[in-house]
């Protein structure tokens, strides 16, 4: 029995994986066996050019054995810095040493050396602080036992961490926890050291493990988002999606990668902007901040605020910013008539009248000036006036011409010629125009004139919750900045969605929603076209694929999704959901759109790209109904010649009386007036004058 039980302990201590006295220590006080040549073979096998060696509290090494690894590394051109992190200002120069790393994208390598439980807490740290990034690897030296459970629950998936464990003398294993696809918080076999490395690279690429994920399950929250997803929410939190632009998208991805995908319904129903200043970040993007999600899909657009809590893809999408407002209304047919006058023509037309006619009479009278001929001039000039007067708005006199000599016909041809074909025909051919095709107001379809329209005419502004367009009017300048003020002016200044936004516009006449523009115009093809106007591209908007920073199948997605964009896939993917809108939707007329001018534009351009595209207003036929100008302004003549005729006969009148009564009584009626109105001024001041009095004594009397 004796004999068995040594032999029992002289197996277990041929197969220990550790020394019992690194067990019963608390701290790390010696390297094992050929531990600096693994160290060198693996940091060239990675490869990296600089290695951070971190010793803890529970690091008591040799100063010898530190030495000798610095050494050596330091022969083969690899930069050490060594570090221990035993106080806290050290540790915060470690953490701080990391965060620069983030900041400019540098690679970053560290070997932790401490004992277990130290390694625990370390780990805990690094990932509370976020410092998790696929540049830096953390390789933690596990001296003994079987790596912890806490250890593996505190791993992240996007979180790069190798674990090096000594199983015998001069042997040295390697795990990576990106190994495997489809198993978290896992370390896998990946490499070993004895000797010599057994392959290269040391740590397999994330690229070639990441190409299958095993059938793994991905987290994904949804949001109602047309045309990019198509949801409807159940009572018990559940989702059914019914399609939608990146629901196919993340169906292709799920089958070429081989993984699937869980929809559920965020709390928030909203992206998320940013990081808010008490350090939360709420939203479908926060629940990736947090890692709570792994991908988020549906027109995410890629901003700087973004980009500080989330990574995002290869673009699936080159949008715009626009606003979208109700469709300018016709202007009033009544006035159609006279609409083709501007108020630019008005002074040329009036100039026009009141050269014409002296001209001509300069032309008949020049002759009988210079001849001395006594002739009624006055009468002469009023008949030159009537008759360029009558051919111009009736393109014919109502008389004869003022003389009948060559020169007076020459020039009575000439304005005769201009009046029908410059402005008669112009005004005719304007009119017809403006009957068959309806004026419509001027549309809103820049910022500046959507500022004009808040401040003067009671526009508002609304925009999605916590969406990219609301981040730029929060931190934009300028006319941004502006819009941003007046919209605090607002009862409702945010929607929850993008569809809201539209169904405002739709029943609101002055409301405006800024999004993005392909979302834009995909609700305007499904509420109707014709009912709205869609301003000119604001600004350039990338979406994409939102992950967690860090994340190591950012490649492989990016390999799929650029061949998609590519191949055009997208684009006829995005086309394709117009397609899927009802037939009565499809039949309707485009939306008015404003072009944006060219970068050389003047103001004349920049007015005329206001104004919307005819082509797109269907002709009508021209009817009585809109002839009621023409009717309202022969009424409006026959009133005005009706009260000229009466001004006429009661003007005759007095003349005729004047001229009946003697000269006695007009002085009299003189004498009577001017009396009566002395005496009317010496009362009023009078009274004045008693008045004045009589406040002063009530003033400035003494008090009862």
């Amino acid at each position: 029995m004796k004999r068995m039980f040594v032999i029992y302990l002289r197996v277990n201590i041929v197969f220990c994986f550790f020394d019992i006295r690194d067990i019963t220590s608390d701290s790390l006080k010696s390297l094992p066996k050929d531990f600096p040549i693994a160290v060198k073979d693996i940091a060239e096998g990675l490869p990296t050019k600089a290695l951070t060696i971190v010793r803890g509290n529970s690091t008591s090494i040799r100063t010898q054995d530190i030495y000798e690894l610095l050494c050596l590394l330091s022969e083969h051109r690899i930069q050490v810095i060594n570090l221990d992190i035993a106080t806290k200002d050290n540790k915060d120069k470690y953490y701080t040493f990391l965060k620069t790393a983030l900041d400019v994208s540098d690679e970053r390598t560290s070997i932790i050396l401490c004992n277990p439980h130290e390694c625990e807490n370390v780990l805990e740290e690094l990932t509370e602080t976020n410092l998790i990034h696929r540049t830096i690897l953390y390789i933690f030296y596990w001296p003994y036992g079987d790596v912890s459970k806490k250890f593996l629950n505190t791993m992240r998936e996007a979180m790069r961490v190798a674990v090096i464990t000594n199983p015998r003398e001069s042997v040295f294993r390697i795990y990576y926890n990106q190994a495997t696809p489809d198993r978290l918080h896992h370390l896998a076999l990946v490499n070993w050291w004895s000797g010599r490395l057994y392959k290269s690279p040391v740590l397999p690429p994330s690229n070639k493990i990441y190409r299958n994920f095993n059938g793994r399950v991905l987290n994904v929250p949804v949001l109602h988002a047309p045309p990019w997803h198509f949801v409807s929410y159940n009572n018990d939190s559940s989702v059914n999606v019914k399609g939608g632009r990146d629901d196919k998208l993340l169906a292709l991805l799920a089958n070429k990668l081989n993984f699937r995908y869980r929809y559920y319904d965020p709390p928030d129903r909203s992206q998320g902007s940013s990081i808010s200043g008490n350090g939360t970040f709420k939203g479908t993007l926060g629940l990736i901040w947090k890692r709570k999600a792994d991908i988020f899909l549906g027109d995410v657009t890629m901003t700087w605020e973004r980009l500080q809590a989330v990574e995002f893809s290869f673009l699936t999408l080159a949008d715009s910013g626009a606003f979208l407002t109700h469709a300018p209304a016709k202007l009033s047919e009544t006035l159609a008539i006279i609409r083709p006058f501007r108020w630019e023509v008005w002074p040329l037309v009036c100039a026009t009248l009141l050269i014409t006619g002296p001209a001509l009479w300069i032309v008949i009278a020049a002759p009988s000036l210079w001849q001395k001929k006594r002739t009624n001039q006055r009468k002469l000039l009023t008949n030159c006036c009537w008759f360029t007067t009558t051919l111009f708005f009736l393109r014919q006199s109502s008389s004869k011409e003022p003389s009948s000599t060559h020169k007076a016909r020459l020039v009575s041809v000439l304005i005769s010629l201009g009046a029908t074909y410059v402005i008669g025909d112009m005004y005719s051919a304007n009119l017809t125009s403006l009957l068959a095709r309806p004026a419509r107001e001027q549309p809103i379809g820049t910022l500046q004139a959507l500022e004009e329209a808040m401040r003067y005419h009671g526009y508002e502004l609304v925009v999605e919750s916590h969406s990219s367009s609301l981040t730029i009017l929060e931190n934009g300048t300028g006319v941004y900045g502006r819009l941003a003020k007046l919209m605090k002016r607002q009862r409702v200044q945010r929607v929850r969605n993008v569809e809201q936004g539209v169904r405002l516009v739709l029943s609101r006449r002055r409301v405006a929603v800024l999004g993005g523009r392909e979302t834009l115009y995909y609700d305007t093809e499904r509420f109707g076209s014709h009912n709205f106007h869609l301003s000119e591209k604001l600004y350039t908007r990338y979406s994409a694929i939102a992950l967690q920073i860090g994340c190591p199948y950012l490649e492989t997605f990016n390999d799929v999704v650029m061949t998609l964009f590519e191949a055009g896939i997208l684009a006829k993917m995005t086309t394709d959901e117009y397609k899927n809108l009802p037939e009565q939707s499809r039949r309707s007329e485009p939306v008015t759109e404003t072009e944006r001018p060219s970068a050389d534009f003047t103001g004349e351009s920049l007015q005329s790209s206001q104004v919307q595209n005819e082509s797109t207003i269907g002709l009508e036929p021209v009817s009585l109904r809109m002839l009621r100008g023409a009717f309202c302004l022969l009424g409006i003549g026959y009133s005005l010649a009706g009260l000229t005729f009466i001004i006429e006969i009661q003007t005759h009148r007095r003349s005729e009386l004047s001229k009946s009564s003697p000269a006695g009584t007009k002085q009299m009626r003189s004498v009577t007036l001017v009396t009566r109105t002395k005496r009317f001024i010496s009362e009023h001041n009078r009274r004045i004058k008693m008045t004045i009095c009589t406040y002063l004594d009530r003033v400035l009397g003494p008090t009862p």
